[in-house]
């Protein structure tokens, strides 16, 4: 009898003991599954990312442009982002890019007079992609998206070749002001047709119209750049900028001069519009 006792009392804290480690090991193997899951997720990410550089870094051809989307809800959460990758010839001297810029035949692009008190800091000729708030633009965007989330892939990638162009300016003022150093940008694209679908958050303001040379011109700056909606505080991401836009009538390419710091004022960018209207 005594040994029966003794075998129930063994038998006992066995179960007492086995009771009371199962919860930590149920918890050790939940916190295993959890560093494996977070560990395979983290790879999932590299892997993803390395495709995207493989076509970033991709040497490419004139006209080519490479549409990348991800199905994956950590790096493109909506859905609905991609990104583009194209050709592109980057210069850092004004006279080289005026030579390649004759025989590539870009939208026209020049300044044979860089603007009062600014210097040449870069240009750039790049393969055209589409702005995405015109009818083109929406549709290759819907394109990629459909087809992104249809292959399957965790990284689609779509080549697409357009002989059309795009062009952009730099220029650095030669000084600082107390307003800081001020930064000139001018791009040229080929025109498209707006999305009337689309529906835009109204400025506080109206934007100045200019005609300049015979062709109309659009001013935005100020409360012209502030956007605001019933349910929204004023939004303003371009604060102390200055935009000069238009559509040349004649070759339907669209331009845009951006200002930011310094103290430039408006007169200076029309007077860079007339440049470049009056060398065409």
């Amino acid at each position: 009898m005594k040994l029966q006792r003794i075998a129930i009392a063994v038998t006992s804290l066995a179960l007492l003991l086995g009771s009371a480690y199962e919860p930590a090991s149920a918890a050790n193997r939940s916190a295993a599954s959890s560093a494996a899951a977070a560990s395979n997720a983290t790879q999932s990410q590299k892997n993803i990312k390395a495709q995207v550089d493989a076509v970033a870094l991709k040497k490419k051809n004139p006209g080519e442009i490479y549409y990348v989307y991800v199905n994956d809800k950590k790096y493109n959460p909506g859905g609905y982002a991609y990104q583009a990758f194209s050709y592109g010839l980057p210069f850092k001297n004004y006279e080289q890019y005026v030579q390649k810029a004759e025989s590539l035949k870009p939208p026209f692009l020049q300044l044979p007079q860089a603007p009062e008190g600014f210097k040449f800091n870069s240009a750039y000729i790049g393969a055209y992609k589409p702005n995405p708030k015109t009818i083109e633009g929406q549709k290759l965007s819907k394109q990629v998206v459909a087809e992104g989330k249809a292959s399957g892939k965790q990284v689609y990638i779509k080549k697409v070749t357009d002989k059309r162009l795009n062009v952009s300016l730099t220029y650095k003022e030669n000084s600082s002001t107390p307003s800081g150093q001020a930064f000139l940008a001018i791009t040229a694209e080929p025109a498209g047709t707006l999305d009337p679908t689309i529906e835009y958050v109204p400025a506080l303001a109206e934007p100045e119209k200019l005609e300049v040379e015979g062709q109309e011109l659009t001013y935005k700056t100020g409360d012209a750049l502030v956007y605001k909606t019933a349910n929204s505080p004023a939004i303003n991401s371009s604060q102390g900028a200055h935009y000069l836009e238009w559509v040349d009538s004649r070759t339907q390419i669209s331009y845009t001069i951006y200002l930011s710091g310094g103290d430039t004022k408006k007169e200076a960018l029309v007077g860079v519009a007339e440049q470049i209207i009056t060398g065409q």
